[in-house]
């Protein structure tokens, strides 16, 4: 990915800067706002992580600016703890929110997991085997048969329909269809898989338990 990085202090610049460019990522950097929109304005980006007090145009506005013209993972860096302060930016667009100090990988993991719940919702449409879903509707179709499912389970059916035979990690699936921020277990995972087993019985559909690993969808067309 290409990732826009907007920080004005030199030292927190540089720690993630090269922690994203040895994780493989190309970086652009700028230590105001009005750098930052000249470059995503001028170059194409893929993510971006913007401090929020930023001389000029600060790290929120800078969200809003750019969210109106691309739809990019973005995340915002604050000293600030304050939930008001966290509201406002998620008010701006921000998708995640990281607060000083903070662990440079930490980071770069965050970004990953947003990043890919961003790729996961750009298809609207799955079709594997009998199985039809539109994540636009909420529609579940077997063999033509019209389903409708509880949010997080047919989120949790989308996922793994996604790539049909991946082998999900528990703790993926929960970052991946609950968010980085929940605070269950991993049962939460088994339950809802139980109970999507449950729904579907179909000779060419099942969910495969890999024991002390995850889950998969198998389809047999």
């Amino acid at each position: 990915m290409r990732i826009l990085i907007v920080e004005d202090d030199p030292a927190i610049l540089r720690l993630v800067k090269e922690t994203f460019e040895n994780a493989g990522h190309e970086v652009l950097i700028a230590i105001n706002g009005t750098i930052g929109e000249h470059l995503y304005t001028t170059r194409p980006i893929d993510a971006a992580i913007l401090d929020v007090m930023l001389p000029g145009l600060d790290g929120r506005e800078l969200c809003q600016c750019l969210k109106g013209t691309l739809d990019i993972p973005v995340i915002l860096l604050t000293a600030l703890d304050e939930w008001e302060d966290k509201r406002q930016g998620f008010e701006h667009g921000a998708d995640d929110y990281v607060t000083k100090p903070f662990i440079p990988e930490e980071l770069l993991f965050r970004l990953q997991a947003v990043s890919r719940r961003y790729q996961r919702s750009s298809a609207s449409k799955i079709q594997t085997g009998p199985l039809h879903l539109d994540i636009r509707e909420y529609e579940v179709k077997l063999d033509g048969q019209l389903f409708y499912l509880p949010k997080k389970e047919f989120e949790l059916l989308f996922q793994l329909a996604s790539f049909p035979g991946r082998v999900y990690r528990r703790e993926e699936l929960i970052e991946l269809v609950w968010g980085f921020d929940f605070e269950g277990d991993e049962r939460t995972v088994d339950v809802h898989i139980k109970r999507l087993r449950h729904r579907f019985n179909h000779p060419e559909l099942f969910i495969r338990t890999i024991r002390g690993v995850g889950y998969s969808l198998e389809v047999n067309a």
